[in-house]
């Protein structure tokens, strides 16, 4: 999934709300979600989960082509990635 992309599915999501209505119930600034959707701005995961927790929180699939990589329960009990 590219950035492209992932702006077009916060778009998509985000459907008849308004940007501003988005960015207040994630916590962020206007500028940010724009950013997001049109793919001009880099963010990090933690606003990009408040982002998709806002939304009502959907799933992503992020193929890991000959990778190999799996989850696993972590020490903390967490899911890690290993790969």
């Amino acid at each position: 999934m590219t950035i492209k992309q992932i702006g077009a599915a916060v778009r998509k999501a985000r459907g008849q709300r308004s940007i501003s209505e988005v960015a207040e119930a994630a916590g962020l600034e206007r500028h940010q979600v724009t950013g997001v959707e049109k793919a001009t701005k880099a963010y990090t995961m933690p606003v990009f989960l408040k982002l998709v927790k806002a939304l009502g929180g959907w799933a992503f699939v992020f193929p890991a082509k000959g990778s190999g990589a799996a989850f696993t329960k972590g020490s903390t009990g967490s899911d890690d990635v290993r790969g």
